[in-house]
């Protein structure tokens, strides 16, 4: 970012918590200042137009928009402090990144060139494959975004243009029309492939110094890219080729950032030939580049919210530090579009109890093994577990009937859609992608979240070896003694004996990406885990064996599963990016009716429960809405739950004076959480919420304390909260120790006494007693 001048007499001298002591730049979307922390920490607050927070509804999208900017993984990110509305005008605060834009840097001193241009290319390429990765897509991508950092290449405002478009009339041009793909100029939705236009454009300037598209006024450019042939004059021969078929007019021809990274890497197929001219054959299918419908054209909501369909990411290897998922990006020369191409994972030994990994994998009450910076899944998954086969209790089942259902445990995670003002950081360094990480980036909520002052907690034991963030956690039984199996962002299953915290056998790897959700049960009698996240695919595992059992099940980004059984067979329940819940046959792999569609963000947790003798599915979303549902209709049976303020992130469910209700946890990010208790029956809150953490809450579960059941919370606070389901009292002091969020919760049995396990973005799980007695705080 440039130098920052000097504040005017209409200038504001503070925004929030921030002191502004300059400005870095002004422009049609609002001025960016630089600010002070009271403590001194330099930020880039971006301050909008009022007619930013005109209507109710745009100012709704905004804080939405900006909530979920917090949720992209700050390996990859400039941390998005803040979001707020100071004197009408929306602001965002994010973390400053020192440094000319690209911009700036060829105006001023010319081209890029040698390896300083490769180096450039795959930054930023890999930068672009992280994002669509998750499901976001830049829609702004030009020279004036790429932040030329201490540190690397800092690509900056990805998804600002998905808050601008709440703000402006239909007729209005959101983006820079040099570097905007012929889809947008056309009023069609931007997608993946509109990126890679703009970063062809963008390199060709970089290369060059001048732009792709010319014209004499912004409507002749825009022609240009509609209709005419870009110049490449200047590209060096090797990056001619990549460019140009980024460059194509149909999105549909042109590379992803993966396909055009693994070119860039030299692990791609055969250079994509063009004519002499640099332009592409007409009708020629592009080799080794996936094909996608252009955006707009017959394809379905999941093809519109995911940026690369099917792209294979290779495990990490067994020991060492597992890079994170930018680094991700480099391949070792075996590359398969197909997920289900893919060999089956590491298996375990025969048997669980053989020995386990050399990797440390538990502390008692000890010191911690330091875990590199997380990866997409840090401090973001939100999700909610109900005990496995080892719990003490299952909620909202009484004994009679318990046997129509098959609980298993709904472990939701990470929300990643398009967000705004943040920055990619890439790091130079990283690249062959073969090195271990030498730097982190501080957590999102270690960061900017305030921790209640109680004295951190003594957890009963403390699980160590996943290299990022645990997401998902449950509970089950395996040859006779009580397991913990975890699901992590770097790509593993494990399975842990719950008393002597050691890790069984090997870690099982999906080749597919960050595990972010898991479901423990059993198929044809055999312990079985269903594990979902971003790889789009859900896979079936073997415990005993660590096996992949079938193919892997082809879905949209997974963000929450659950287990039960209909008609006498084994279901898996999805919820996912896309909006939707579905139903899967675990023996099949195959979907079973269409999806229940209703809500209007992604479905981050789930629960089973029955109400009327018939099978329930309950399923929360950061819409602010629970929705109740038939499964085997796919209809809802009453009004969603809904609080208006908050995000339902987690839900579970239990009886209340033999009613069933439901429990959600949510928030918004560090101004408000709240646990509430619905009536299944009437749809409407039971008493006030649940109130004291001061971070979003993430994840929930009920489970029994001396016979009366109790509500057990997680938020990105770092705390955990017990709560008297009946009386809404806190039950001894918020548990403390986790460096970040709260991920994950399960509960079960162990000596006898009730203990709770979570996972968090620190990479690590706790084991935890239940306080006996009550008390506040």
């Amino acid at each position: 970012m440039p130098d920052p001048n000097r504040l005017s007499a209409s200038d504001p001298q503070q925004i929030g918590a921030y002191r502004l002591v300059g400005v870095l730049g002004e422009g049609g979307q609002g001025t960016v200042y630089l600010g002070q922390t009271s403590s001194g920490r330099r930020v880039a607050v971006k301050v909008l137009h009022t007619r930013m927070a005109a209507e109710a509804s745009v100012r709704e999208r905004f804080e939405r928009e900006a909530a979920l900017a917090r949720r992209v993984a700050v390996f990859c990110t400039a941390q998005v402090l803040e979001a707020g509305v100071s004197d009408g005008r929306p602001y965002l605060v994010s973390e400053y990144v020192p440094g000319p834009s690209l911009q700036q840097l060829v105006a001023g001193e010319g081209p890029r060139t040698g390896s300083g241009l490769e180096r450039l290319a795959v930054a930023t390429a890999t930068a672009l494959a992280a994002i669509h990765r998750v499901g976001i897509v830049h829609r702004d991508f030009k020279p004036a975004n790429v932040i030329m950092g201490p540190e690397g290449p800092v690509v900056i405002d990805f998804g600002i243009a998905r808050i601008l478009e709440a703000g402006v009339t239909s007729s209005a041009l959101v983006g820079s029309p040099g570097y905007m793909a012929p889809e947008q100029l056309s009023d069609q939705p931007a997608g993946p492939a509109s990126d890679m236009f703009a970063w062809a454009a963008t390199m060709v300037y970089a290369a060059t110094g001048h732009a792709v598209f010319t014209g004499q006024h912004p409507a002749a450019v825009m022609n240009a890219v509609l209709r005419g042939v870009p110049d490449l004059t200047g590209v060096p021969d090797g990056l001619r080729p990549l460019l140009a078929a980024c460059l194509a007019k149909d999105p549909a021809a042109r590379p992803t950032a993966e396909r055009a990274l693994s070119t860039l890497t030299g692990h791609g197929n055969a250079p994509i030939p063009l004519n002499g001219n640099g332009s592409q054959t007409v009708g020629r299918t592009v080799p080794g580049v996936v094909r996608q419908p252009p955006y707009g054209q017959g394809s379905k909501a999941s093809d519109r919210t995911l940026g690369n369909r099917g792209s294979a990411v290779p495990g990490p290897s067994d020991g060492g530090d597992v890079e994170d998922d930018v680094t991700r990006y480099g391949f070792s020369g075996k590359r398969s579009w197909d997920v289900s191409a893919q060999p089956d994972a590491l298996t375990v030994p025969a048997h669980p109890h053989l020995s386990p990994p050399p990797q440390p994998a538990m502390n008692h009450a000890g010191a911690r093994t330091p875990v590199p910076d997380r990866d997409i899944a840090a401090d973001v998954p939100r999700g909610t577990t109900v005990a496995g086969a080892a719990a003490p209790f299952v909620p909202a089942a009484p004994p009679h009937r318990r046997s129509r259902l098959l609980w298993g445990v709904v472990a939701a995670a990470i929300v990643v859609t398009a967000a705004a003002l943040i920055a990619v950081i890439v790091f130079p360094s990283h690249i062959p992608f073969l090195g271990t990480e030498t730097s982190t980036a501080p957590s999102t909520a270690a960061a900017s979240t305030p921790t209640p002052s109680v004295e951190p907690s003594s957890s009963r034991a403390l699980f160590t070896g996943h290299a990022r963030a645990v997401n998902a956690v449950a509970v089950t039984e395996l040859d006779g003694r009580s397991v913990v199996v975890s699901g992590s962002g770097d790509q593993t299953v494990r399975v842990w004996d719950l008393a002597t915290g050691k890790q069984l056998g090997q870690p099982i790897t999906d080749p597919a990406g960050p595990i972010v959700a898991l479901a423990v049960t059993e198929l044809d009698g055999r312990p079985t885990v269903v594990s979902g996240g971003y790889g789009e695919t859900m896979r079936i595992w073997d415990l005993t064996t660590g096996k992949q059992l079938g193919q892997p099940i082809k879905n949209s980004s997974v963000e929450s599963l659950a287990v039960t059984e209909l008609d006498g067979r084994p279901v898996v329940i999805s919820g996912s990016q896309d909006e939707t819940v579905r139903l899967w046959d675990l023996a099949t792999g195959k979907q079973l009716g269409l999806p229940f569609e209703g809500h209007s963000g992604t479905i981050s947790g789930l629960a089973v429960t029955e109400l009327d003798g018939r099978p329930t599915v309950v399923s929360g979303s950061i819409d602010k809405t629970a929705q109740v549902w038939d499964p085997t209709t796919g209809e809802q049976v009453r009004q969603p739950l809904t609080d208006s303020s908050i995000s339902l992130n987690a839900v579970t469910v239990a009886e209340l004076n033999d009613q069933p209700v439901a429990i959600t946890g949510g928030g918004v990010l560090d101004r408000e959480s709240a646990v509430w208790v619905w009536d299944l029956v009437t749809g409407s809150p039971i008493g006030q919420p649940f109130k004291g953490h001061t971070d979003e809450v993430r994840s929930v579960a009920v489970t029994q304390l001396e016979g009366r059941p109790v509500v057990i919370s997680g938020s990105l606070d770092k705390t955990v909260r017990i709560w008297d389901l009946a009386t809404r009292e806190p039950i001894g002091k918020p548990l403390t120790g986790h460096d970040r969020g709260i991920h994950s919760i399960a509960v079960t049995k162990l000596d006898g006494r009730p203990v709770i396990v979570t996972g968090s973005g620190d990479g690590t799980i706790r084991v935890w007693d239940l306080p006996a007695s009550s008390g506040g705080n």
